[in-house]
């Protein structure tokens, strides 16, 4: 599950979540998965072929600094992305989740981690550019590189969590970024699925990848990118579980941080899906062509094709 690409590199090289070991199941709440990231190599845009475990220096060394180490479970390293910046090509930045799960405790702590190098098989742990706010959120993860604004800095965004009359959500968090190796610092809430109508993302929501100005063009100063979103629980059966997970989209104001309108209902729900359709990575082929990667039921990773024409009529 969660395909990212380094589109740079020859042959293209990538990255991949992949779950080793679940407790639970995954539609269920509560269900806990140990995860590790592999390298994949495409053979073509519609196949990939998956490699050795990723390896990164000084992984320890940051680990063991963390407040949670050694008294919790670290579960592995989990939704990579890949990013190179511009005017800085020659780095490659992966971030990625580091979470930590105690079973005492209400979910997992999450921290955003961050390592840099000049390719995939060269890279070296950072300092994590965020983590938990004590009795506010249990951290970030799923980070969406914004564009940078006038200012100077990024509005990125990223999944947190928010507790709302006793029901906690995935809710999206701006992160005002100046600097790739962080830190970055939280700023607001900016999209709520307890404050929205949309049936397909009132449960929680988790930020997909930005579409590129050369592939639809909605203005100066805003982006049109890919939304996650879950429905509220329901029943299977007799156990109450999960919603559907599905693909819509978003209108990013990157100037304020300001998410301005989403879809009223998904786009893409996979025909295979049980309860997971999630957009992890763009790829755009032509001028007016693109592929989105998701994973299904985190089991498999398929790819649609994405019209650009098609994808501007859904906006506002």
């Amino acid at each position: 599950m969660a395909l990212h690409l380094d589109v740079r590199t020859p042959g293209t090289l990538g990255v991949l979540r992949c779950i080793g070991s679940r407790d639970g199941r995954v539609h269920i709440p509560g269900f806990v998965d140990r995860s590790v990231l592999r390298v994949v190599e495409m053979d073509s845009e519609y196949a990939a072929r998956m490699g050795p475990q990723l390896q990164i220096d000084g992984t320890e060394a940051i680990l063991s600094v963390l407040d949670e180490y050694g008294r919790t479970e670290f579960l592995g390293y989990e939704d990579p992305i890949l990013y190179r910046f511009d005017g800085a090509e020659d780095q490659l930045h992966l971030y990625c989740t580091i979470p930590f799960y105690d079973p005492e405790e209400e979910g997992a702590v999450l921290y955003l981690g961050h390592a840099s190098g000049p390719d995939l098989h060269s890279l070296t742990m950072q300092e994590p550019v965020l983590g938990p706010e004590s009795g506010v959120h249990h951290g970030a993860k799923e980070p969406a590189i914004a564009p940078v604004s006038a200012e100077g800095h990024r509005y990125n965004l990223v999944e947190s969590t928010d507790t709302e009359d006793g029901t906690t959500y995935s809710v999206l968090r701006s992160v005002i970024a100046s600097d790739p190796s962080g830190p970055w610092e939280y700023g607001d809430i900016v999209l709520h699925p307890a404050r929205r109508g949309e049936e397909w993302c009132a449960g929680h929501v988790s930020p997909g990848p930005f579409l590129p100005q050369s592939f639809l063009d909605v203005g100066d100063g805003k982006r049109v990118g890919f939304l996650n979103g879950r429905e509220t629980e329901r029943w299977h059966g007799d156990t109450l579980g999960f919603g559907a997970f599905t693909i819509g989209l978003m209108l990013y104001d990157y100037e304020q941080g300001v998410v301005e309108w989403i879809s009223e209902e998904p786009l893409i729900e996979d025909p295979d899906a049980h309860t997971i359709t999630f957009a992890s990575e763009f790829r755009q082929t032509a001028p007016d062509r693109g592929l989105i990667y998701a994973h299904v039921d985190d089991s498999f990773i398929r790819v649609y094709q994405v019209d650009a024409t098609a994808l501007e009529s859904y906006l506002p």
